[in-house]
């Protein structure tokens, strides 16, 4: 019943292994231009590569100019829907560009909320949650006559 002992050479093997799938190259992540998503690096291409397909990612309804009051007109930016930090497009965003088609989860299809602004990027959890347009609340039920637990979630969102 009990197998043979592992050798040396399969514990270097192993070790050596592990070692090369925890390199910095193979886990380092960054932001999709596209979707904003955080993606392996391994799994993304450079934005350059398929500029001349971004077009389709030019909606003008979509993105807003930052107004300093509720006076200012409300102006669309030119171009297309990217996060403006990233440089890199993930390989699944880059599959429906290529198609002409604009990606489930790209900021051009409404997902695009903009620069955070510099009063709200060093909020603590609790004012997050007050602020957030979407609330998650998870509870666990304990089901009567077994040891078993059941989970039951919902969301709550308003505008």
């Amino acid at each position: 019943f009990p197998g043979k002992p592992i050798t040396d050479k399969q514990i270097r093997s192993t070790i050596r292994n592990m070692y090369a799938d925890m390199k910095p190259s193979e886990i380092e992540e960054a932001g999709c231009a596209c979707c904003a998503q955080l993606c392996l690096k391994t799994k993304m291409s450079p934005i350059n590569n398929i500029k001349n397909y971004l077009d389709i990612l030019d909606v003008d309804s979509v993105t807003r100019k930052y107004r300093k009051s509720s006076k200012d007109p409300l102006e669309s930016i030119k171009g297309p829907v990217l996060a403006s930090n990233c440089d890199m497009i993930c390989n699944a965003c880059r599959a429906q560009l290529r198609i002409g088609k604009i990606p489930n989860n790209s900021l051009a299809s409404g997902l695009w909320l903009g620069e955070v602004p510099a009063v709200l990027k060093n909020l603590n959890y609790l004012e997050q949650i007050l602020v957030s347009r979407l609330r998650h609340n998870t509870n666990f039920i304990k089901v009567n006559a077994t040891s078993y637990r059941k989970m039951v979630a919902h969301c709550v969102s308003w505008r």
